[in-house]
């Protein structure tokens, strides 16, 4: 028995499945025709992933493949002896003539459960031509055409020429692979057939280009209705249809073309091969000439590129002679012979290209495939990353998508009066409708819209094994570097800046990188960042608090002939933004999940270390957290146990040193705000840097007033780059930490992703990241008692989480919702808000008397636990304004009556907070020069003794001297 492995890892070809089947016919012929030894010869395909690899006891290593395709092509060798045959799957993939196979009885196999339909592969026998040889897809009436407005055009300005000229025409679509061209002749043909005319479709397949004047026989078969005929029928019919414009003599001609045995008639047996042959063709021009008198005649042929060149070159002349519609599909990737070129060039022929479905068609698609009239913005991330506008691909990810169950349908007119956070996902997606409703949609049909379950991470679902084919043999066709470093950048995601990249190769220098990076992108798998995005002259990747230039100081120092990535633009000719993005379909997923698992978290870890810090505001911004002073309030604890976190992966095999190991943590204060004492430091850099909880507060009340102001380019001097660093910075961030398994820090960088969202007005992608963050913390217990998170996080940050959910509810209109869970922030921020009038008359009442009281007090020392305090001061101003925003939209009294006191106690953290700060600076400032002045007596002191050492040694040097030197001056 021997086992035949055909498209391993690396060696992936287009058409495996095909190959496989005549491989395997041709060995079994061989063997039955050589082998006088063999008694029975049996071979058995499947298709399907395996595991590939070495497996067996040390002492009995061997390299092969297992699993369930193997299974199962096992039990088919001995459930069918003596046959060539193959599972569904293969016989599907192979996109081979249906008569060349022949469906096997089902039968009972071992440890099978439900084998499916098997076939006998026959193999490609030129006697059995007849059969439907019709066009692949029939037309969906509930899933018209789109975008293909153009193309259709063009098949029907054909008509009209033909119609008027007198004069073939030939319309031939070029196109990708899953472009449509299929669907596009089947709408031709409906509408076609719709006006009257007579059509003939036909299918070519990729063994048809071996027989010379296959296309135009079976052509001429269907044209005469004899392809679909028993065979005993066939002479009888064919004679029908020829009689009365082809003599009776000439009948003969037709024998070997369409298998009949007319007699053989003196005429043309005196006739010699090439005579004959000129002979069909000119009776099948008089049967056609005859046929267009009567019923305008269109041939659709799918597949052009298979035809031979026979046909070609009897096509052209048809062209010429009679009028007829010609509409053909060719794929563009592969190369025509020269008839069919020098039928391109004719001048009633017709290119037109068919290009990829553009973002809303492919997105109204994807609804229709659904049964759904709005999918959520990640699901439209999803599937444009990974079509490209390619209608095929979309269909087979909608597909795979429904089978996985990994979406959620609602009820569109059903009124849901939500009163938790965990039933707005409907809510939140009518906000998004953009008015895509299913084909022939009745007024009284049901309306759906769909979500995707909290818990899947569509980012890290595995492509359908027949997309992954694909993509595989994509990336098998480059050379070994381009493949590292697609794989590499698979890892970053579809977008990634080449300081990145490069971070992940570190033995590559710039110019090999740079060279690989062309490469690509010349062949166009890759491609530089669309200029759409309107990036900015500098690099948006670099915010003011941090600096790439510091991360590598230490490593220039220990290599000072190293290529610094940020050099890379200045030195060579580069495009401005130093992003690319990948320009096929799949190829990003497919080299994804081709990484093994431990090699693929530490890559991701290096992703989460090098983007780690980069996780703050643009320099126009000043820099700081999303969430103001959000670092401040993360416990010292939690920081260092980041180091921890992350010794599991130092024993994987992974690339990763020590110090990048360490390195990934929830960031400390002092990495943004740096409060901590350096000595050494010059005047101005320790004044900015303690003034910058100040800026922060005075920033936000900058940018909000350039959003109301006329005069808003005065008070920005620079354009706000925060949302290039959502997309770029913390929403990759998310998913490196969510693939590690690092989840407190996802849910740290989740809520500063959906702060970003809204402040960039952008409150869907708001509401997708707080579900996220709900997702990892876990359903919530119906006691508040037994509630235990899934993630371990801090009250503050689950203060901060209450309240941008209540922001993201009073955008979406859940006023009762957001007011319930800003007070349920104020409260985790240990301030409470009343409930009753009685509560606000006393609560106001503190608010005028106690609090002016506790101003009045002298300061406590300011401690660490004061930068913590800050935060939490700065949210409950945030949560106050909040509740006075929600009560003032209500004009009674009563609301009238929170909202004062909304305001007044809004107020008074906000005086606090200003004490509080410059407090904190004051202290800052203080501890600053008490290390200033104990440095400088130490430094003192250093001098003091090192003086002292060099006087003591000038004094012993002086006695010698004068000891040597005493006789002689007593001598004198």
């Amino acid at each position: 028995m021997f086992l035949c492995v055909f498209g391993l890892p690396g060696d992936k070809k287009p058409d495996e499945c095909a190959h496989a089947l005549e491989s395997s016919f041709s060995i079994f012929s061989f063997c039955w025709e050589n082998l006088a030894e063999t008694k029975l010869v049996s071979i058995s395909i499947t298709n399907g992933p395996v595991f590939c690899g070495v497996i067996g006891a040390v002492a009995r290593h061997e390299y092969t493949v297992i699993g369930p395709k193997v299974s199962l092509v096992a039990r088919m060798i001995t459930a069918y002896p003596g046959l060539v045959s193959c599972d569904e799957v293969t016989y599907l993939r192979s996109m081979l003539p249906a008569y060349n196979f022949k469906k096997l009885p089902e039968k009972m196999m071992k440890n099978i459960s439900n084998p499916g339909k098997m076939y006998e592969y026959l193999g490609h026998r030129r006697c059995i031509m007849f059969g439907r040889r019709h066009l692949a897809r029939e037309r969906n009436k509930n899933h018209p055409l789109l975008d293909r407005e153009k193309e259709l055009e063009a098949f029907q300005m054909a008509q009209r020429e033909c119609l008027h000229q007198k004069k073939g025409q030939a319309v031939l679509y070029e196109g990708g692979k899953g472009y449509g061209k299929s669907q596009l002749l089947a709408e031709i043909n409906f509408l076609a057939q719709k006006e009257g005319h007579r059509v003939l479709p036909l299918k070519l397949k990729e063994a048809d280009f071996k027989q010379c004047f296959y296309a135009i026989q079976t052509l001429m078969a269907i044209f005469f209705e004899i392809d679909a005929c028993p065979a005993y029928y066939r002479q009888e019919c064919l004679h029908k249809q020829l009689r009365g414009m082809v003599e009776e003599p000439l009948h003969c001609l037709f024998n070997d073309l369409f298998f009949v045995k007319f007699p053989l008639s003196f005429k043309v047996s005196h006739m010699d091969d090439l005579t004959r042959q000129k002979k069909v063709k000119a009776c099948f021009f008089q049967v056609l000439q005859e046929a267009v008198r009567e019923t305008p005649l269109i041939f659709l042929i799918d597949e052009a590129q298979y035809m031979d060149a026979a046909s070609w070159e009897f096509l052209e002349t048809l062209l010429s002679t009679v009028p007829i519609i010609m509409v053909m599909t060719l794929t563009s990737t592969f190369t025509l012979c020269g008839c069919a070129q020098h039928f391109l060039q004719s001048s009633q022929a017709v290119l037109v290209p068919i290009l990829k479905l553009a973002t809303t068609s492919l997105l109204r698609m994807a609804c229709w495939e659904l049964g759904v009239v709005s999918i959520p913005q990640e699901l439209q991330i999803y599937l444009l990353h990974r079509c490209f506008g390619n209608p095929l691909y979309c269909e087979v990810l909608c597909q795979d998508l429904l089978s996985k169950d990994v979406l959620l349908f609602h009820d569109l007119q059903k009124e849901e009066k939500n009163s938790k956070w965990e039933t707005l996902s409907a809510n939140a997606m009518k906000s998004t409708i953009y008015g895509i409703l299913p084909a022939g949609s009745e007024e009284d049909q049901e309306l759906y819209i769909c979500t995707v379950k909290d818990d899947v991470n569509l980012d890290t679902v595995l492509l359908p094994p027949l997309l992954k084919e694909i993509a595989v043999n994509q990336l098998d066709q480059l050379s070994l570097e381009e493949q590292l470093l697609v794989k590499c950048a698979a890892v970053i995601g579809h977008s990634f800046h080449i300081d990145l990249l490069q971070h992940l190769l570190p033995g590559w220098n710039k110019n090999k990188l740079l060279q690989v990076l062309r490469a690509l992108v010349d062949i166009h798998v890759l491609c530089w960042f669309s200029k759409s995005q309107e990036l900015p002259a500098e690099s948006i990747l670099v915010p003011s608090s941090i600096k790439i230039i510091e991360q590598t100081k230490e490593q220039k120092k220990k290599k000072p002939d190293a290529d610094s990535p940020l050099s890379l633009q200045e030195e060579l000719s580069l495009p401005q933004t130093e992003m690319l993005e990948f320009g096929v379909p799949l190829l990003r997923e497919a080299a994804w999940e081709l990484w093994p698992k431990a090699q693929q978290i530490a890559l991701h870890l290096e992703c989460a270390c090098f983007l780690q810090d980069l996780a703050c505001r643009c320099q126009s911004c000043h820099g700081g957290d999303f969430v103001p002073f959000h670092r401040f309030a993360i416990c010292s604890a939690k920081s260092c146990s980041g180091i921890s976190r992350f010794y599991s992966y130092k024993d994987t095999g992974s690339v990763l040193t020590q110090v990048i190991t360490d390195k990934l943590q929830l960031p400390s204060p002092q990495d943004s705000f740096q409060f901590q004492t350096k000595p050494f430091r010059s005047q101005e850099a320790f004044t900015s840097e303690h003034c910058r909880t100040e800026e922060e507060f005075l920033d936000q009340v900058n940018r909000k007033l350039a959003q109301t102001s006329p005069e808003k380019d005065m008070l920005t001097t620079k354009p706000c780059h925060c949302e290039e660093i959502l997309q770029l910075v913390l929403s990759p961030l998310t998913q490196h930490c969510l693939v590690i398994g690092e989840t407190t820090c996802a849910f740290y960088y989740l809520l500063e992703a959906a702060a970003a969202s809204l402040d960039l007005s952008d409150n869907y992608m708001a509401f997708f990241y707080l579900r996220k963050a709900s997702s990892l913390l876990g359903q919530p217990s119906a006691f508040s008692f037994l509630k235990k998170h899934k993630v371990k996080i801090c009250q503050f940050e689950e203060a901060i989480f209450c309240c941008l959910r209540s922001e993201v509810c009073f955008n979406m209109g859940q006023i009762t919702l957001a007011k319930k869970l800003a007070r349920q922030a104020l409260r985790l921020l240990k301030r409470n808000f009343p409930w009753t009038w009685f509560g606000v008359f006393f609560q106001t009442f503190l608010e005028k008397y106690w609090h002016s009281c506790s101003l009045s007090q002298p300061p406590n020392n300011p401690s660490e636990n004061s930068k913590k305090k800050l935060a939490v001061l700065q949210q409950r101003v945030h949560c106050l304004s909040l509740l006075w925003q929600l009560y003032n939209l209500d004009n009674t009294a009563s609301s009238r009556r929170f909202a004062c006191l909304a305001t007044l106690m809004q107020k008074n953290s906000a005086e606090e907070f200003a004490n509080e700060a410059q407090d904190h600076s004051v202290c800052c400032i203080e501890n600053q020069l008490k290390e200033a002045r104990e440095e400088a007596g130490r430094q003192v002191r250093r001098l003091s003794q090192h003086y002292r050492q060099e006087i003591v040694g000038l004094n012993c040097c002086g006695g010698r001297g004068s000891r040597r030197s005493g006789p002689l001056s007593s001598e004198n």
